[in-house]
């Protein structure tokens, strides 16, 4: 009995051979095509892309349509023996060299140098592939840079790369150069549905979406995953399965942990933080999922993609996406640090609640400014001399409380006082002050003491601001004394060098016959409110 045919894995077996099966690269196909039908073959192409998009492939293609036995041509027939051999990598005219395994010169120079010169053994051209090639040494690029520059008619390079900025200027520019794209998650989904129903696999949709999403744009690697999770499978390919092939949250899980970090629920967070680490989920894998779930809804909310899970976008249906934003920011600095760390967890817990503080709604904190910078911009109008604007106060953060215009003097006076919660003096000075409001609408401010006088006619203007903004109008006020105002010459008097110096110093002899004090402390106490006493020394 004949042994079976040994198995092959699905990325080879499926391995495009014509340039119309390449998949996402319509471009390249599609001038390569054109190059050979008009015999414009150029004597060196650099393809550059990410891994598993088709560059090799197409290296190949390329090759059997300059060598197929009915060419050259875009087309190439693949049942003649250039064809076969070149997809079996056996032509002898057709060199592959990978150069991660080859980076010396020495090997340039035996695979490639010593070896172009030569006619070919049957083909027309003899190609040569450098697969990775900005693997290659600086000196195995020097040693290959004037072959590659004038290289014999029959001769055509192909230089494929997944880094093109560590190949030399001197190289790249001597090549046609071609960028391959990663393939998009739609056609990777219709590609992988394809496979699994020439395979005859049972294959969940969502399993198949979950399987292009971690591909992340590399062909070759998705139809590999679906490979492995059919051999992991009994009857079919699950969601589930792929979840448990990828160590992947489970989703209730993973749901409860971003709905309790949208609304900032560190007991719940910390008790489904707790029941993902106990299964032994990679703290790593678990910030990628909570990223990638929160990019969804964030992009969703954005308009620039369809709707994201329906659970999801519930969750955060009351976060906007400048808060989704800075939310995201925070998880990626997470991912970041969980790379070069000895303690995942102690790096996990803590960003996460973190997170419960930094992703504040952005919005909200826009506001805030916006109502600071006014009350600012009231400042600086009422130090110019200019009327401050409704709803604005004259000193800065300090919150005013409402009131109606209708409300009683006292009621908004009492307002007014607890405005200047960061001036404690001027603050205690208005407790003083007895308000009342003239028919013109005008504010007048009686006070007892002559300090409280003098304090709050230098603070004039902060006051008209604050009662402004409480009132929604502008509004002048007038202070005055109860015991009548001082003449302005004895209240700017200072005390010349005959007059009483300090209270400590002052004597009894600067005492009146009736025991009052002197003028000078007369004038003390009416400034500042008190009364003098004096005591004998012992």
């Amino acid at each position: 009995m004949a042994d079976k045919a040994p198995y092959t894995v699905l990325a080879r077996k499926y391995r495009p051979q014509t340039f119309d099966e390449v998949l996402a690269q319509d471009g390249v196909s599609q001038t390569l095509k054109n190059a050979i039908s008009s015999k414009r073959i150029a004597h060196a192409y650099l393809f550059t892309g990410p891994r598993g998009v088709g560059k090799t492939t197409m290296a190949r293609i390329f090759a059997k349509a300059l060598n197929c036995a009915q060419g050259p041509t875009p087309k190439p027939c693949g049942k003649c023996d250039p064809c076969r051999e070149i997809a079996r990598s056996s032509s002898i005219d057709v060199l592959e060299m990978d150069a991660a395994t080859h980076t010396q010169v020495e090997k340039v120079r035996e695979v490639i140098i010593e070896t172009v010169g030569l006619a070919t053994n049957r083909d027309r051209y003899k190609v040569f592939v450098i697969d990775e090639a900005h693997m290659l040494s600086t000196a195995a690029f020097n040693a290959l840079l004037k072959t590659l520059e004038e290289p014999p008619p029959h001769v055509v390079f192909i230089l494929a790369t997944t880094e093109a900025g560590k190949v030399p200027a001197t190289i790249a520019s001597r090549c046609q150069r071609f960028r391959f794209r990663p393939v998009d998650q739609e056609t990777m989904v219709a590609h992988l549905g394809s496979l699994a129903k020439k395979e005859g696999m049972a294959v969940e949709d969502d399993a198949v979406e979950t399987l292009a999403r971690h591909a992340a744009g590399s062909l070759r690697d998705a139809v590999s995953l679906l490979d492995q999770a059919w051999t992991l499978s009994d009857k079919g390919v699950t969601a589930e399965t792929i979840r448990r092939m990828f160590g992947l949250v489970p989703a209730e899980l993973m749901l409860g942990l971003g709905e309790a970090l949208l609304k900032r629920d560190v007991r719940v967070l910390a008790e489904r933080l707790e029941a993902a680490l106990a299964e032994g989920i990679d703290p790593g894998q678990l910030v990628r999922d909570l990223r990638e779930s929160l990019h969804a809804v964030y992009l969703e909310k954005l308009g620039v993609r369809q709707a994201a899970d329906r659970s999801w976008s519930r969750a955060a249906r009351e976060v906007s996406s400048q808060g989704l934003g800075c939310l995201l920011q925070r998880i990626n600095r997470i991912a970041e640090e969980l790379k070069s760390t000895d303690s995942p967890r102690s790096v996990l817990e803590l960003g996460l609640y973190g997170c419960l503080h930094e992703a504040a709604d952005l919005a909200a904190w826009v506001e805030r400014l916006e109502a600071l910078e006014g009350r600012l911009g009231a400042v600086g109008a009422v130090e110019a001399g200019g009327q401050p604007r409704a709803g604005d106060s004259a000193d800065g953060p300090g919150e005013l409380e409402p009131a109606e215009a209708s409300s009683g003097d006292e009621e908004v006076w009492r307002a007014v006082a607890r405005s200047f919660k960061d001036r404690p003096i001027l603050a205690e000075v208005l407790s003083h002050a007895r308000p009342l409001t003239s028919p013109d609408g005008g504010w007048r401010l009686t006070f007892d003491r002559e300090f409280d006088l003098e304090a709050a006619a230098k603070s004039l203007p902060a006051i008209e601001a604050s009662l402004a903004t409480i009132l929604g109008k502008p509004v002048a006020v007038v202070v005055e004394s109860g015991k009548g105002l001082p003449e302005a010459s004895e209240a700017a008097e200072v005390p010349g060098p005959d007059d009483a110096g300090p209270a400590e110093c002052v004597s009894e002899s600067d005492v009146t016959a009736s025991g009052e004090p002197a003028s000078p402390l007369k004038k003390a106490e009416k400034i500042l409110g008190g009364t003098v006493k004096f005591t004998k020394k012992k």
